[in-house]
């Protein structure tokens, strides 16, 4: 991916003010590209308790995230409501995985299809339990999709789901009535590419975060 005008985005996130650089994606496409692991402990410490004060109500008992980007967040998550134990979904297909639960999924920032695996060991942490679902950024929002449904084949109650960030407006026909369940900090748009630069779609930068 190479840097494009207007080269960063800010973004309000739980009330504070980031930048977020601007890459383009190919096909006419760039994105406000969040790393969440480049942004330091505080940014995670801070939105970790920004989404478990929105979980709170809902009295989770486990708090489920995504490798890889997803695993940060589901840990401050966990720590800042009092939980102990969280469940990461991979995507690779480690030794211990081979029988695990299998979702695929594509993403906008992956090449090709990718698959998300729960280890079965993990099933009894799951089963009757409150969970919540979280992520870095909900794009698409096929990933989230494919995790609630290993979460529920897995036998979890969904309270809840959450991101630092949504992107654009096509997960809520992905997530469908589940986009009710959702908590977010902040939302950025999709960017068409032109001689100008990066522009951002009108259509899917007006949406608050909520």
């Amino acid at each position: 991916m190479q840097p494009i005008a207007p080269y960063t985005w800010s973004v309000d996130v739980a009330g504070e003010r980031i930048a977020l650089p601007v890459f383009e994606a190919g096909e006419d496409r760039a994105i406000a590209l969040l790393m969440v692991i480049d942004r330091g402990l505080h940014f995670v410490e801070r939105t970790g308790r920004a989404l478990a004060e929105a979980f709170r109500p809902l009295a989770p008992e486990i708090v489920v995230g995504s490798a890889t980007l997803g695993i940060p967040v589901a840990m401050e998550v966990s720590r800042a409501l009092g939980l102990d134990q969280y469940v990461i979904l991979q995507k690779s297909p480690k030794f211990h995985l081979s029988d695990a639960l299998v979702e695929e999924v594509q993403s906008l920032t992956s090449r090709g299809r990718q698959r998300l695996l729960l280890d079965r060991q993990a099933i009894e942490r799951l089963q009757g339990r409150r969970v919540v679902v979280v992520d870095d950024v909900i794009a698409t929002g096929s990933s989230m999709a494919a995790a609630m449904r290993l979460v529920r084949r897995a036998g979890g109650d969904i309270r809840g789901i959450g991101s630092i960030l949504t992107e654009g407006g096509l997960w809520r026909a992905a997530l469908g009535r589940d986009g009710a369940l959702l908590h977010r900090l902040g939302h950025i748009p999709q960017f068409r590419v032109t001689a100008a630069g990066a522009v951002p779609l009108p259509d899917t930068a007006l949406e608050e975060a909520g």
